[in-house]
């Protein structure tokens, strides 16, 4: 047990004193506040868009109004006629936004638009307010009953309901945590396999064989450098959990950040923090064992191709099919399978469509799978380090026969 604490520390402390440790400490202390400074930030530029000014051509018999336009986007000015060569020059100078042509054709009317990009949250009002116009003008002219044309121009209301118990937002919450899910993995066991390597190929993997045992050696490793990386999971959720208490951000209602605040309850949270150490575990061993196949860290990305291969597989079935049918078929039968039922469960639990009894399930089978998985490891594990040349895995399995 002392030898492992000793791996255990050294590993630890190797781990959180690199720069690329500290450089993404930092970046993930600085994504927490972008997240919260967010609506702040959006709010700035939406308030720079009313500086946009605007011309209309009415070249019709309708009755526009500056004021009901400037109500809608930006700032406008209605003209009769106008040099359209003009207009354009002023838009490549800067000093117009846009300008539109509003003119009569052959029982319709035409809007030329005349803009660097389309904007539909100004074009779409426009159309509707043209759309009042023009049909406030027949009536005029026609004697139409205006209480019966109300009726008929009652807009439909459209509300989007979510399928499951949790707000739409929660879509990118979900992105957001098999992604911090999937790279964190990557990296991390990437790191075990490097530093099992580096070790090997310099022959400092001799010297630490005589004094503590592979196994031991294995799993303080694992633990030491996952230890790492839950400590940055947790300064990045400790930074959410500050801006969210302090005050200093404005929270609008139904945004992100809101959403944010609502979904990643402490339950939810450890949850997360339960599910992120099994799948981590899960792959960091199998990086232990191909790190101990190679005989030079140069050769690591080649042996572990399998691994990437594997999570990448994971991460694109939750994308193509979890996040979309968190309720299917295939949900199901991924929240059983080791590999992929850690990002499978935290969606599930996201969405509220997932039993305790069904997580219990799931906990259950992986950390069955990772016992199996960690009595192959202590007998594949000692043959690879102690070998100074590369060994593929086949020949790794037959050494231990």
């Amino acid at each position: 047990m002392r030898n492992f604490s000793i791996v255990f520390n050294t590993v630890f402390k190797e781990a959180v004193k690199t720069k690329a440790y500290l450089y993404m400490t930092i970046g993930l202390v600085a994504l927490s506040l972008l997240l919260f400074a967010s609506p702040s930030i959006m709010k700035v530029f939406n308030t720079d868009s009313t500086d946009e000014t605007y011309k209309i051509v009415n070249q019709t018999s309708l009755k526009l109004s500056e004021k009901e336009l400037t109500e809608l986007a930006g700032s406008w000015t209605i003209v009769d006629d106008a040099n359209i060569e003009d207009l354009k020059e002023d838009i490549k100078a800067d000093e117009l936004t846009g300008f539109f042509v509003l003119e009569d054709q052959t029982n319709l009317m035409q809007l030329n638009i005349y803009m660097p990009k389309v904007n539909n949250e100004v074009l779409l009002p426009l159309e509707s307010y043209i759309k009042e116009k023009k049909v406030a003008s027949i009536v005029a002219t026609q004697s139409i009953d205006m209480g019966v044309l109300q009726e008929l121009n009652t807009p439909l209301q459209s509300n989007v309901q979510s399928l499951y118990e949790t707000e739409p937002n929660a879509l990118f919450i979900i992105y957001g945590l098999i992604s911090i899910m999937f790279f964190s993995i990557s990296i991390y066991g990437n790191n075990v396999a490097t530093a099992i390597a580096s070790e090997k190929s310099s022959r400092v993997m001799e010297v630490m064989i005589t004094k503590v045992a592979p196994v031991p050696m294995m799993y303080g490793k694992i633990l030491g450098i996952g230890l790492a990386s839950l400590t940055q999971l947790f300064i990045f959720m400790g930074a959410l959990l500050l801006w969210a208490n302090v005050g200093i951000f404005e929270v609008p209602e139904g945004s992100l950040v809101q959403t944010v605040m609502e979904t990643i309850t402490w339950g939810t949270a450890a949850y997360i923090l339960i599910f992120f150490i099994i799948g981590y575990f899960i792959y960091a061993t199998l990086y232990a064992i191909f790190g101990s196949m190679v005989s030079r860290p140069d050769d690591l990305a080649s042996a572990s191709l399998p691994i990437m291969i594997l999570l990448m597989a994971s991460l694109a079935v939750e994308m193509l099919f979890v996040v979309d049918s968190p309720e299917g078929t295939i949900t199901n039968i991924t929240s059983y399978i080791p590999f992929t039922a850690p990002m499978s469960v935290i969606i599930r639990i996201v969405y509220n469509t997932i039993s305790p009894v069904e997580i219990a399930v799931s906990l259950l089978v992986m950390i069955s799978f990772i016992a199996l998985f960690a009595a192959m490891a202590a007998r594949i594990y000692p043959k690879g380090v102690l070998k100074s040349d590369s060994l593929t895995f086949k020949q790794l399995i037959q050494s231990n026969r």
